[in-house]
C-alpha cells in the first residue's frame, strides 16, 4: 500500500542564526524568524491532503509541526525516533570553528559518499539516518493516507542522500514528498 510523507524541516532557532551545529542535544525553540518560516510552511502543504504530522520531540520540529497542523486542523504524533542526529562534542559549537578543526567531518557531512562519519562520541549519519528510516517504516503501518513529517537539516539530508537525491544545501522549513510504494522509497519532484 501507498504511503504519502511531506518531509520537512524546522524553522529556524538562535543556534541556526550563530551558525552554530545543532544536534539533538540541543534543544532549542524557534526564534521570530522561525515561527514566521513555519507560517510561510503552511502555504506549501495546505493542499497536499495531509491527514496528520508526525513529529521529532525536539522543541524546534514539534513548534513547525503544531504551526502547521494548527492551520491545517489536524493532530501532531511525536515521535522520539523522528529526532535529529547527536553530534557529540560539536553540538552547539560554531560551524566555522567546527570547519577549522574537523575539516573532514563537516565538509562531507552533506555527501552521499559518507555515510559512517561521526563527530567525537556522537552518533554516526548512518545510525540516525536507520533509526529515522526505521521509524517512517513503522509509520507505514498506521492509518492515514499523506502525512507530514517534522524533522530536522542532519536526518533530512541523510534521508535524501540515501534516495541518492542531489542537493546543495536545506533551507529551514525545506520540504520534500516522499513516497513508500511497493516497499521501496522514492522522491518525488523537488525539495520546494
Amino acid at each position: 500500500m501507498r504511503k504519502d510523507f511531506y518531509v520537512f524541516r524546522h524553522g529556524e532557532t538562535e543556534l541556526n542564526k550563530q551558525k552554530r551545529w545543532q544536534g539533538s542535544g540541543m534543544d532549542y525553540d524557534l526564534n521570530e524568524n522561525g515561527v514566521l518560516q513555519a507560517k510561510g510552511l503552511i502555504e506549501k502543504l495546505k493542499n497536499r491532503g495531509l491527514e496528520k504530522i508526525y513529529s521529532s520531540p525536539l522543541i524546534r520540529a514539534k513548534h513547525t509541526a503544531e504551526v502547521v497542523a494548527e492551520a491545517l486542523k489536524i493532530p501532531v504524533e511525536v515521535r522520539y525516533d523522528l529526532r535529529e542526529c547527536f553530534y557529540g562534542q560539536a553540538e552547539g559549537q560554531l560551524i566555522a570553528d567546527l570547519q577549522k578543526n574537523v575539516p573532514e567531518i563537516v565538509n562531507n557531512w552533506n555527501s552521499p559518499k559518507y555515510f559512517d562519519i561521526r563527530f567525537e562520541n556522537g552518533e554516526s549519519k548512518k545510525e540516525a539516518l536507520d533509526r529515522v528510516l526505521k521509524e517512517l517504516i513503522k509509520l507505514t503501518d498506521e492509518n492515514f493516507k499523506i502525512a507530514g513529517v517534522a524533522i530536522h537539516g542532519g536526518t533530512m539530508g541523510a534521508m535524501l542522500n540515501y534516495l541518492h537525491y542531489d542537493f546543495d544545501k536545506l533551507q529551514n522549513c525545506a520540504a520534500f514528498h516522499l513516497v513508500f510504494d511497493d516497499g521501496q522509497w522514492r522522491v518525488e519532484g523537488d525539495v520546494f
